[in-house]
């Protein structure tokens, strides 16, 4: 394998149980899709708050930094930065190997920290070093930061400063747009999410896997913090976490609840939502970039058991005449097409037709709504992404 990018990928990098679950979707195309995951988006997305300033003004202190931003025109409060690269890097000083997270994070312009380093030899501080994958990519030359024996010991805090990158990837966490709460970085398709969902002023809407809190929040925007929104998640960090977004944006009318909102229908029996996200833990399959993945189609086919419980609690609190949003950042079959099935097969819900629509049609084929599933293809759209709205 060549050892300086990460576009010669090859089926190598996958699971023999995902290529197979990739050939049952894409067919002939498995081979292009797999190729492509391992390489980072050439759009990298913002979603301007509107709570706090306008996607206008944001855009131009976003170019105004040198960055190449454009505006979308079906949501207008996305913002696409162009990646550039990729560039040629060369080999310099002792090697750092990181883990998969660490990599993919690196190709989308963070810089290493101790947690996701899995060797890095005898280092000093001030050592430059090579950066590369568990697969020998490699994905740029930077600085330690850290010895060696600090990065082993403590395992926290920030470990090499990268220099030079295969990818030049907008830092969006360092800016002070950031901090200041004006974006919240977030796929084209997520936000899309949001938008089908279509949340209304002064309705009840529902989050019910609401870590990070990127959806909720986008809520509130698009009521302008009049309605009221519950989000739920059963793990706690991830719950301060989603609070920590919504203060920093800005968000108000928002309640988060930690709890397995499998169990909501049962536990929270007052609970009766207008609309309810279902955006649950899943394969992510579709994500870019993704330097390998080693699941199992029966690691899958308990995920999409464990999402079908999540719509089943949704179609429990939802009001007759109600919206439930599904949505899952992967692409198989078992996730998605599948999943939809057993909502209207055994949750009472029927699909509807959905707006906007960027996307492309679902597989279902005795669909009676051509619009109220999409699609979004790790090629042309840069994800692997599915949508599915619902009436009950």
């Amino acid at each position: 394998m060549d050892n300086q990018t990460v576009e010669n990928s090859g089926l190598g990098r996958f699971s023999p149980d995902i290529v197979h679950l990739t050939r049952e979707v894409y067919g002939s195309r498995a081979e292009s899709i797999l190729e492509t995951l391992p390489k980072p988006v050439y759009k990298y997305y913002v979603r301007c708050n509107t709570l706090k300033i306008s996607p206008e003004n944001l855009l131009t202190r976003l170019i105004d930094k040198d960055l190449d931003v454009t505006q979308h025109l079906a949501v207008p409060e996305a913002l696409g930065i162009r990646v550039e690269g990729p560039f040629e890097v060369e080999q310099s000083g002792r090697r750092v190997v990181v883990d998969r997270l660490t990599s993919e994070s690196v190709l989308q312009g963070a810089n290493v920290y101790a947690p996701g380093i899995i060797d890095c030899g005898s280092l000093s501080l001030g050592d430059r070093v090579t950066v590369v994958s568990e697969m020998n990519d490699i994905l740029g030359i930077g600085e330690a930061t850290m010895n060696s024996n600090d990065i082993l010991t403590f395992r926290k805090g920030l470990a090499v400063k990268l220099r030079e990158r295969r990818y030049k990837s907008p830092q969006i966490r360092d800016l002070p747009e950031f901090t200041e709460g004006l974006l919240y970085p977030q796929s084209l398709a997520a936000m899309i999410t949001s938008r089908v969902l279509d949340p209304k002023k002064g309705e009840l809407i529902v989050d019910l896997n609401c870590s990070p809190g990127g959806k909720l929040s986008h809520f509130c925007q698009l009521t302008e913090n009049t309605g009221q929104s519950v989000g739920i998640d059963r793990n706690g960090e991830k719950v301060d976490r989603a609070r920590r977004t919504l203060t920093r944006l800005g968000c108000m009318n928002v309640t988060v609840v930690v709890h397995d909102s499998r169990y909501v229908p049962e536990d929270m029996p007052e609970l009766k939502a207008d609309r309810v996200l279902v955006d649950p833990p899943c394969s992510a399959l579709g994500l870019r970039p993704k330097i390998f993945d080693s699941k199992t189609r029966t690691k899958i086919l308990a995920l999409a058991d464990y999402q079908k419980q999540f719509l089943k609690a949704a179609a429990k609190i939802v009001k007759p005449g109600g919206v439930v949003v599904y949505s899952v950042c992967t692409f198989t079959l078992q996730e998605c097409e599948e999943v939809v099935e057993f909502g209207e097969r055994e949750c009472g819900l029927h699909t509807v037709e959905q707006t906007p629509f960027i996307g492309s049609k679902d597989f279902r084929k005795n669909s009676s709504s051509t619009n109220s599933c999409q699609r979004f293809d790790p090629i042309s759209d840069e994800i692997g992404y599915f949508i599915a709205k619902f009436e009950r």
